[in-house]
């Protein structure tokens, strides 16, 4: 297990009006990677670094390859520099914010990225890895799109009195933090961050790398 991390400070990107709660439960879907299967707790997400918080949240605006590769066949190769970057809404902006936070944890960290922690659970489930077409529990497993591996674990280890599972990142390697709910609480750090104009450095960082542009927030007038 790792050690006590109430003297780290983490961050979240999460809803203007509740940035740092749990999806309601009359909505949750328990879909996210360390939920749990039985569905007995939800998991709330934050990472060691701002940027990662938006990586994480912003993934799915980047331009898909085929999409790209279409938009090169109907206009020319060349013209693969003019592709229209994807906006990131002006409404989606003022819905979200920039929380800094530190946690108060009822349980340890289990750390995956830790090669003996790691190795561990791999021992413990090697029925469900070998299932799943898995031999190891590497690094790029617990990144994967196989929820039932993932939850099936965190299940496990919630039994077991765990509070959170550190884990990278699989969009830059960074370290997250999954919080179990009922063992944990997040609490902020200093004022939160909105997203509108003008924009945190971390999130222009971010969507500069992508090639992704914000749309502008207008003070008085809809979208």
């Amino acid at each position: 297990m790792s050690e006590d991390p109430a003297h780290r400070s983490y961050w979240r990107v999460g809803h203007s009006g509740d940035p740092l709660g749990f999806v309601p439960a009359e909505i949750c879907e328990y879909s996210h990677r360390f939920d749990d299967l039985r569905r007995r707790f939800r998991t709330v997400y934050i990472a060691e670094l701002a940027e990662t918080c938006f990586r994480e949240t912003l993934a799915d605006f980047r331009p898909k390859l085929s999409a790209i590769g279409n938009f090169q066949r109907e206009m020319g190769a060349a013209a693969a520099t003019d592709l229209p970057a994807w906006p990131i809404t002006a409404a989606w902006r003022r819905e979200h914010v920039l929380a800094p936070l530190h946690l108060t944890l009822h349980g340890p960290i289990y750390d995956l990225t830790d090669i003996a922690q790691r190795r561990s659970i791999e021992e413990r489930h090697s029925e469900l890895l070998l299932e799943h077409g898995m031999q190891h529990l590497d690094l790029h497993e617990i990144t994967t799109s196989r929820r039932i591996v993932t939850q099936t674990i965190a299940g496990d280890l919630h039994d077991k009195g765990v509070a959170a599972i550190r884990f990278p990142s699989h969009l830059d390697g960074n370290p997250c933090i999954a919080v179990f709910e009922g063992r944990g609480a997040l609490h902020l750090d200093s004022a939160i961050v909105p997203l509108t104009d003008p924009p945190p450095e971390q999130l222009l960082k971010v969507t500069a790398a992508w090639h992704l542009t914000l749309a502008p927030v207008l003070t008085s007038k809809p979208d």
